[in-house]
């Protein structure tokens, strides 16, 4: 798959990264400007959007210079803001940023470890997405709900889904947040997003609200 890079983000790069090592790269790997517009993406990324029926969307809304943040459902982009905010100058740290988040499909259960890298002057980073464990779904662990209307949809119509973890809310019992296959591979066109209360916790811990 060929390279898709800015140019001038490929000047930014040196010399603190080879963009063949980059290209290279089993992990998934993007480049973001400083105002987090995409600015490069690997061919490991690429490869990962196709395999999960990605290839329309990212050819469509998710190219060169789309905003990082517009593919963060609106609950989570404070925390990834936050994230690449704390992400120390080059060389004065040993240790990047580092966060480790789920992104499962409704057979497989996926964990991956995020790494951010700041460029020069900070104007730009590096995120390296790392596969740390990918295995069936444990249906005892997380047992699977049908897509019941009744049980999920509001008033309005709509489903609340949370935006971590994918778990759907119920109506009747509002701190219920049950896993529902169906809607992971594809979500009604009626879904907002919310985070249930276990994401709430481990995203925004000291958030009273």
């Amino acid at each position: 798959m060929p390279t898709q890079i800015d140019t001038d983000f490929a000047a930014l790069l040196r010399p603190r990264f080879r963009l063949e090592e980059l290209d290279r790269h089993p992990a998934s790997v993007f480049g973001l400007w400083q105002d987090l517009r995409i600015a490069y993406v690997n061919p490991a990324w690429t490869a990962f959007a196709e395999a999960n029926n990605g290839k329309s969307c990212i050819e469509r809304s998710w190219g060169l210079g789309a905003r990082y943040l517009d593919a963060i459902p609106q609950p989570l982009r404070p925390f990834y803001e936050d994230l690449l905010a704390q992400t120390s100058d080059p060389g004065a740290s040993l240790h990047p940023v580092l966060h480790r988040y789920e992104c499962s499909s409704a057979a497989v259960f996926r964990k991956f470890s995020m790494q951010v890298y700041s460029l020069s002057e900070r104007a730009g980073f590096v995120v390296v997405n790392s596969l740390l464990i990918e295995e069936p779904q444990d249906h005892n662990k997380r047992p699977p709900q049908a897509p019941d209307s009744e049980r999920y949809l509001d008033s309005y119509g709509n489903i609340v889904q949370c935006s971590h973890c994918r778990r759907v809310q119920s109506v009747a019992n509002p701190i219920r947040w049950d896993w529902v296959p169906a809607w992971i591979e594809r979500s009604p066109a009626e879904t907002s997003h919310n985070v249930c209360s276990i994401c709430l916790d481990y995203y925004y811990p000291n958030d009273e609200d």
